[in-house]
């Protein structure tokens, strides 16, 4: 009798260890959401964070609290994220500089594909160069003539040292032999707001929070960087009709601590993929001018390995340092 108990017993415990894990699990979101944007406010991925926010807040049932945090790159609010509490109730945005900063930096306060873990990425865009209307800039063409008459005294603001934006000008300065002063600011919105005051004549940022300035004569569009003509801007040459061979994108995705459970990165990559789908979001991307990707997990850990390897060979070929 005592030994069928015992067997009883067991067997409960047994059922018990998986239904209370899987309670556990299910209990996930418990608090409120942390999203660091590792940019200031205004740029591509603050944009992309706040219209999902009611969005993921509505699905997950929890709030979602956005924390700007610049610098370095990215690598500020990036290092914060990865040295989150791997609870699942802090990630992070990031762009493809968290591909590129481990070949251009001397050292990183992390590694990239051991201490991030990938989520999705949520759209990629097109950058581009933009000159303020009073500038005598009216193309790409006149951006290279001024800078071989006049080395170095031709300057372009980008959203930071080792942004998207900064290794695409130093590509076009390798391919053109010429040689153009990079102004870093610490993200896209600064930059974008001196080159609308026209406290600097040219820049090259992010299609997604420049387009409306574009069409509405604030900024003047000379060229876009991506391989073909943006289907947001149509009447924008791509770089390539000047300089042949030239391409290059930028992505925008969610990141986690390295420690975060695979069914809790499942569970936030599916909630973002359902908000992202909404018709309010798409409708917003398509303002924002920037194409959605929505990989899994798996699929963006592929990539970003991918991309790690290919930056690493673009710096070490067009040796770029960062000082």
């Amino acid at each position: 009798m005592q030994k069928l108990v015992g067997l009883a017993l067991g067997a409960v415990i047994a059922l018990a260890g998986p239904t209370g894990g899987a309670l556990a699990q299910a209990a996930w979101p418990s608090k409120p959401i942390k999203i660091i944007v590792p940019f200031a406010a205004g740029g591509g991925a603050d944009i992309g964070a706040r219209h999902l926010q009611p969005l993921l807040t509505e699905i997950l049932g929890q709030p979602i609290i956005i924390e700007n945090k610049s610098g370095g790159g990215g690598n500020v609010g990036v290092e914060q994220t990865v040295r989150s509490a791997p609870d699942g109730h802090t990630f992070g945005m990031a762009i493809s500089s968290i591909a590129s900063n481990p070949a251009l930096m001397k050292s990183m306060p992390f590694d990239t594909l051991k201490d991030i873990k990938p989520v999705t990425v949520l759209f990629r865009a097109t950058n581009v160069w933009l000159a303020h209307p009073s500038s005598p800039y009216k193309s790409l063409a006149d951006v290279i003539a001024a800078a071989k008459a006049s080395p170095g005294k031709v300057a372009v603001a980008t959203s930071g040292a080792g942004t998207a934006q900064h290794l695409g000008l130093e590509q076009l300065k390798l391919m053109v032999g010429v040689d153009i002063a990079n102004i870093p600011y610490r993200g896209s919105g600064p930059a974008q707001t001196d080159l609308l005051a026209g406290q600097i004549p040219l820049g090259i940022l992010n299609i997604s929070s420049t387009l409306p300035h574009i069409k509405e004569g604030r900024l003047r569009a000379l060229a876009v960087t991506s391989a073909e003509r943006s289907a947001f801007a149509q009447d924008v040459p791509p770089v390539g009709d000047t300089v042949s061979g030239f391409g290059s994108v930028e992505w925008f995705a969610f990141i986690a601590p390295a420690g975060v459970p695979d069914e809790i990165v499942t569970k936030f990559y599916e909630a973002i993929a359902k908000a992202a789908r909404t018709p309010q979001f798409t409708a917003r991307a398509k303002e924002m001018g920037v194409d959605l990707v929505l990989n899994t997990p798996a699929e963006f850990k592929k990539m970003l390995e991918a991309e790690v390897a290919k930056f690493a060979d673009l710096v070490k070929r067009a040796n770029i340092k960062l000082e």
